[in-house]
């Protein structure tokens, strides 16, 4: 019998997680895109709007159009900053508001955690979580 190719093991396991990540983050009002800045803002306030959108892998001008989203919504704010070579940038920092949702948004992220995991071990968990960082590793060589 053929294995399963990992391309399809990981397109299977990665729509339905998105899938089910995508009725909590509507049920919490935030767009494609919010989550990640949101997670990101929680855990190290004051990113460079730069060094944001390289963390997050996405464009620039797409950075720029989630952070626009967020900043109407009062959940991000942004203070001039200068970087090398005195060049004007922001760095991005939550408000009262953002960082009330990031917490909402953390508690659903421990439940879709304990969703994906139901059934595993510690180590499996583990093991698995190595097994991802390899692949990863791997397709970026």
């Amino acid at each position: 019998m053929e294995r399963e190719k990992l391309f399809w093991a990981l397109i299977k396991a990665q729509s339905a997680h998105a899938e089910a990540s995508r009725k909590v983050f509507n049920k919490l009002g935030l767009t494609e895109g919010q989550p990640k800045i949101l997670y990101l803002l929680r855990r190290n306030d004051g990113y460079v709007q730069k060094d944001l959108a390289e963390f997050c892998g996405i464009r620039q001008s797409t950075l720029t159009a989630i952070l626009e989203k967020m900043e109407a919504r009062n959940y991000i704010r942004k203070e001039k900053t200068y970087v090398s070579g005195m060049k004007r940038a922001f760095k991005i920092f939550l408000t009262d508001e953002g960082r009330e949702k990031a917490e909402e948004l953390e508690v659903e992220v421990e439940k879709l955690e304990e969703q994906s995991y139901k059934g595993f071990s510690e180590s499996e968990i583990d093991n698995i979580l190595d097994l991802l960082a390899r692949v990863e590793t791997n397709m970026k060589e």
